[in-house]
């Protein structure tokens, strides 16, 4: 028993023997794994405040782009001609600056004074010149508000209006970027600055200084008292490096504590972030445990363990927060535009042996439902139809709301399309919101993605462009990219590339077909068209014209052809002392802008012309637009002196009440009416519309009058005027010139 005992405390000695190395052992151990992980940390906060540095800056750069692109529509708007008016400007932009965080509209002339879109009235601005010296868009740094009490930066650019050289304004409180700048580091001790190259600063997400024009380096010697040559060093190494435009990491030491700093550069007026982040909590916490016991290490070691978890999920959490800002729909969870690009892209690159395609949709009438139901309603269908798509499409599917109504999916297939395309519009055509059945209709575009495309936004193009083309087609519900549209894709981008330089080269040519008096066949007037002759070729303006519609190009068009005839007009009563009414036709694009007109006048009193003897033909298609007041721009067309005929009458479906209540001059009746017409007969339409004209006490005339037989039937209605190959094709200037002198 007592050997028993004395081999026990044997072996207990033993194992005291061992407790002083394996302590010893175990307190380097745990030192070194404590200094192991204090400077694992130390990395960990370079690339985490460096990677923070990186994001802040992207969301400050992508907001400011976004801000700076949409200075530039404005601008670009403005010189383009849409405007009159400072009011117009505003009346036009002012529900938009809340989408890109605009507090105000200003535009100011040279001596700063001006006007706000709120209605404020500015007067003697200082230091203009900062901003007329720019020619590009500008943001400047902090500004106080003239018309409040808060800081301002201002986005800038000059434009010309009637003739004067103005600047837009377009401010964002100070505030708004100091949210962005708003990230938090250890225990809220970390923050970030947004200085000039100089080292002004302008934001600071401390809220600590109340100051304006503070230097950061300064202050950051004097908030924490640096002395130390190093951290001096480091501090002017800084300065040098970001006005040399680098960036860069690096720590500073003070009071046995340590701040790492990063500074990122901006895209802009060579700004710079810097973010700080305090290492104070960590480096008191080793400090103290390295002083303690083996267990005492060992403890530090799980906190320094829990503490590299809580910094990795406090920075998950802000990676989270900023991913969701750059690619996530806030109303329906998808993902945005910008996700939509970056994983589409990515997709199309998958070696997915199935065939891929890629579909936009939207919802027809979406505006209607927002009047009849309201936004927050709207938002909720948004939501249920992202809902319903991504789970009707395959597995695989990415589908976003890109912008508005319209959504995008790129997935692959291996079944018939059409068959998936079915299901979207019987399980998709009614939903069901807050116990509401609201049934909708889709439009879809779909393109079948080749091996060769690895370009998504020109797939996303002809997604589009298909279902630009199921707009038209009221049997289907979706269209299917073809050769057709391809071809056509190609052609218009022939067109649209080479329109510009057609203008300026004078490839557009004025024609003019005549008309004629009915009752003795004499010369009243004619029609201005418009010819496009490229390389000895003649481009049918059915080529063009719609294109030019639907790019706003038919504006630029217009306003040439009406400068030609008027020249040409001037001309005649110079040479000839007679001037024939001509005829112009007017896009409803130029409605957009109820003041137009004023351009046309201006036109036509540079060449002193009576406007009685210009005839503005207006198609009757736009006289139903919902979204122009017709009536308005008649009168205000007729008010100005012009003539006003309606184009192609009886093909729009006008009502007749508002058609008499229209300032109408002629009614132009068209050639199909008279190519259908039983020429032996008094019961044609045309017989009904004559009526109606007589009724409204307005002229007539016919187009498109090719035989006798049409011209003996249309002066048996007693119409006034008639148009046609009959008695002429559209002509040269020259040639023209000679018929009205023989034929007037």
């Amino acid at each position: 028993m007592k050997k028993r005992n004395k081999h026990q405390i044997q072996r207990y000695k033993l194992h005291i023997q061992w407790i002083l190395p394996l302590f010893i052992i175990l307190l380097v151990l745990s030192y070194l794994g404590i200094r192991f992980v204090k400077n694992l940390t130390y990395k960990n906060v370079y690339n985490n405040i460096t990677e923070l540095s990186e994001q802040t800056t992207a969301q400050l750069n992508l907001s400011i782009t976004d801000q700076k692109k949409f200075v530039e529509i404005m601008v670009d708007s403005i010189n383009s001609g849409y405007f009159k008016t400072a009011d117009d400007i505003f009346n036009r932009y002012r529900n938009d600056l809340e989408d890109y965080h605009f507090t105000r509209l200003v535009i100011l002339d040279k001596q700063g004074n001006g006007m706000t879109s709120d209605g404020h009235i500015v007067e003697n601005y200082p230091n203009m010149q900062e901003f007329f010296n720019q020619s590009t868009v500008y943001l400047s740094e902090n500004r106080p508000s003239t018309v409040s009490n808060n800081q301002v930066n201002i986005y800038s650019k000059t434009f010309t209006l009637n003739r004067k050289n103005l600047v837009l304004f377009a401010t964002v409180n100070t505030e708004d970027y100091k949210e962005i700048l708003l990230r938090r580091l250890f225990h809220g001790k970390g923050g970030t600055y947004l200085i000039n190259n100089s080292g002004s600063i302008l934001i600071d997400s401390f809220s600590d200084i109340n100051q304006n024009n503070v230097n950061l380096y300064h202050y950051l010697k004097e908030k924490y008292q640096l002395t130390s040559e190093e951290s001096l060093a480091k501090l002017d190494l800084m300065a040098e490096n970001i006005r040399n435009k680098q960036v860069g990491t690096f720590d500073i030491k003070f009071d046995k504590s340590t701040y790492f700093i990063h500074y990122e550069k901006l895209n802009v007026n060579d700004w710079y972030v810097v973010s700080l982040a305090p290492d104070d909590t960590i480096a008191k916490e080793l400090t103290t445990f390295i002083t303690l016991s083996l267990l005492a290490c060992l403890f530090i070691i799980l906190i320094i363990i829990g503490i590299c978890i809580y910094i990795d999920l406090s920075n998950q959490k802000k990676n989270h927060k900023l991913y969701k800002i750059a690619y996530i729909d806030p109303i329906t969870f998808l993902g945005n535009d910008s996700y939509f690009k970056e994983n589409g892209s990515l997709f199309l690159h998958n070696n997915d042996e199935q065939t891929k395609y890629i579909i936009s949709l939207d919802i027809d009438k979406f505006k209607a439902l927002n009047t009849i139901y309201g936004y927050e309603f709207c938002n909720q269908i948004l939501k249920k139809l992202g809902e319903k798509l991504t789970t009707i499409l395959p597995s695989n599917n990415i589908t976003c709301r890109i912008s508005n109504d319209v959504f995008a999916t790129i997935f692959s297939y291996k079944n018939n399309i059409e068959h998936l395309l079915n299901k979207i519009f019987t399980e998709v055509s009614t939903l069901n919101i807050d116990d509401v059945s609201i049934y909708i209709n889709l439009s879809i575009g779909v393109y079948k993605i080749k091996s060769e495309d690895t370009d998504i936004n020109k797939l996303l193009d002809k997604a589009y462009m298909a279902r630009a083309k199921i707009k038209g087609l009221y049997h289907d519900n979706y269209y299917i990219f073809d050769e057709l549209l391809e071809n056509k894709l190609i052609e218009e981008q022939k067109i649209e590339s080479s329109m510009e330089d057609a203008l300026k080269n004078n490839e557009f040519k004025v024609v003019y077909q005549p008309k004629t008096l009915t009752h003795n066949e004499k010369l009243i007037g004619a029609e201005a068209l418009i010819r496009w002759e490229k390389n000895g070729n003649i481009i049918p303006p059915n080529k063009f014209i719609p294109l030019f519609e639907k790019n706003k190009f038919i504006i630029k068009l217009d306003l040439y052809i009406f400068e030609q005839v008027c020249k040409d007009m001037a001309n005649w009563k110079k040479q000839y002392g007679y001037v024939p009414t001509i005829s112009i036709n007017v896009s409803k694009e130029h409605f957009v802008n109820e003041n137009f007109i004023d351009t046309y006048v201006a036109i036509c009193d540079k060449y002193q012309l009576d406007r009685r003897y210009i005839d503005l033909e207006i198609t009757e298609s736009a006289t139903i637009d919902e979204k122009i007041d017709i009536l308005k721009i008649l009168n205000t067309i007729k008010e100005k002196g012009f003539t006003i005929s309606i184009d192609d009458f009886g093909t729009g479906y006008s009502s007749l009440s508002m058609l008499q209540n229209m300032p109408i001059d002629i009614i132009k009746i068209d050639k199909i009416f008279v190519d259908k017409a039983d020429l032996n007969s008094d019961k044609n339409i045309i017989n009904y519309i004559m009526f109606l004209a007589n009724r409204l006490d307005v002229k007539t005339i016919v187009e498109g009058v090719e035989t006798k037989e049409q011209v003996e039937f249309v002066k048996n209605l007693k119409c006034d005027m008639i148009q046609g190959f009959y008695y002429s094709k559209p002509i040269s200037k020259e040639d023209f010139e000679d018929y009205f002198n023989k034929n007037r």
